[in-house]
C-alpha cells in the first residue's frame, strides 16, 4: 500500500443481517415468457403454515462483504455507512471489526433498523430467494461521509443504495476518490438498476471497473448478447469489465483480451455472497497490478470458497496464504481470446 494512502479500499453499500432459512415444503414452477425466456418460481400455497428446516444468523450486506473479503487477504479496508442503533446492528459491527474492517466511517441512526435480508434456502441447491429490508442503509447521505477518509483511499467501490440519499452520497464519493486519483469500482445489484437504473448507468460510466451478473449487465445495457453488453461498458468509458454467469463461471476483459474463466469443483451450499467475493477479487488482483488470468483466477477462487459454506464470510479464506493454496490445489480453467 503507498505511504501516501491510508486505506486500499473503503466501501460504501448494504450492511444487512441476513436470516437464512432452510424450507422444504416449497414449490418450483418454471414457466415460458413471451419472449421464450425461462422463467422459475419459487411457490408458497396460499394461506399457509410452512416448518422451516434450518435457521442461521450472519452479518452480510455487500459493500460491508467485500471490505471483509480483503481485510482477511492482507487488504486495511473501511466500511462506510447506515447501521441502525439495534442488536442486529452491533452484531454486524462487531463481525467486521474482527475482520479488521475500520468501522470509523459509520453513521448509527436511532429512527430506523439495521437492514435485515430473509434469505430462503430450497431444496434445489444453489436456489435462493432473498426479501431485502434496505432500512439504515438508504439513510446515509452525502452529508454523512468523511472526506478526508475518501482522500485516503486506493479505490473506493460501491454497491447498491436506492434512495436519493444514498445515491447522493455514492457520488460525493467517487467525486472525493477520484480528486486523488483512486481505482473506482462498481457493483450495482438488480435491485439499484431496477429501481433507479439511469442512476445507476451514471453512476457506472463514472467508474474504472465492475463486476456484474449477466441478468445484471442486460439488465444495465439492454443488451443481450454479452460481449455487446461489454463493449457498451467500455463506450461508457470503464476499463475492465467482469460478467459472472453462476456455474458457467466469468468473463473478464479489458477491451482488448477477453478471458474466459471456469470455476473450480466446489459443492454449493450458499451462493449469497459470491458476487461480493468476485468483486473482492478482481479488486484486489488490480490493485495488485495481476494479469487479467490472475485477477480472473482469484475471483473465481474467492467466490468458490464462499459458496461452500451456507452464510456469507463463513467460507472465505482467513488469509492470502489459505486462497493461494485453494489455487494450488484446483483446477482452474480459462481460455483467451482476443477482441
Amino acid at each position: 500500500m503507498s505511504d501516501e494512502k491510508k486505506y486500499d479500499l473503503i466501501g460504501l453499500g448494504s450492511c444487512t443481517m441476513d436470516s437464512i432459512y432452510e424450507v422444504k415444503d416449497v414449490m418450483r414452477m418454471e414457466m415460458i415468457d413471451r419472449d421464450n425466456t425461462d422463467k422459475k418460481y419459487i411457490a408458497i400455497e396460499h394461506s399457509s403454515k410452512l416448518n422451516v428446516s434450518a435457521v442461521e444468523f450472519h452479518p452480510g450486506g455487500s459493500a460491508a462483504n467485500i471490505a471483509c473479503d480483503l481485510a482477511r487477504i492482507g487488504f486495511k479496508t473501511a466500511y462506510i455507512g447506515g447501521i441502525g442503533n439495534d442488536g442486529n446492528g452491533k452484531s454486524c459491527m462487531e463481525d467486521m471489526e474482527q475482520r479488521g474492517v475500520d468501522l470509523s466511517g459509520i453513521k448509527i441512526f436511532e429512527h430506523d433498523l439495521t437492514a435485515n435480508s430473509v434469505i430462503l434456502i430450497t431444496p434445489w441447491g444453489r436456489d435462493r430467494s432473498i426479501l431485502a429490508y434496505k432500512g439504515a442503509n438508504n439513510l446515509f447521505g452525502p452529508e454523512h461521509v468523511d472526506e478526508s477518509m475518501l482522500k485516503s483511499t486506493r479505490c473506493f467501490v460501491w454497491t447498491s443504495l436506492t434512495s436519493e440519499k444514498g445515491i447522493e452520497a455514492i457520488s460525493k464519493c467517487i467525486d472525493l476518490a477520484k480528486s486523488t486519483g483512486a481505482l473506482i469500482a462498481g457493483a450495482p445489484s438488480i435491485s439499484i438498476i431496477k429501481n433507479s437504473a439511469d442512476a445507476a448507468r451514471n453512476l457506472l460510466k463514472r467508474c474504472d471497473i465492475t463486476s456484474l451478473n449477466d441478468e445484471e449487465i442486460e439488465a444495465l445495457t439492454g443488451e443481450s448478447d454479452v460481449l455487446k453488453a461489454m463493449n457498451t461498458l467500455f463506450d461508457w468509458g470503464l476499463k475492465e469489465v467482469n460478467v459472472t454467469f453462476g456455474k458457467e463461471g466469468q468473463w473478464i476483459s479489458d477491451g482488448k483480451d477477453l478471458i474466459k474463466t471456469k470455476p473450480p469443483k466446489v459443492f454449493p451450499r450458499d451462493t449469497t455472497g459470491a458476487g461480493d467475493a468476485t468483486m473482492a477479487g478482481i479488486i484486489y488482483g488490480t490493485l495488485r497490478n495481476k494479469s487479467l488470468h490472475e485477477r480472473a483466477r482469484i475471483a473465481a477462487s474467492l467466490s468458490a470458497m464462499e459458496i461452500e459454506e451456507e452464510g456469507v464470510r463463513v467460507g472465505t479464506p482467513k488469509t492470502w496464504d489459505e486462497l493461494q493454496h485453494f489455487m494450488d490445489i484446483h483446477e482452474i480453467k480459462q481460455e483467451t481470446l482476443s477482441l
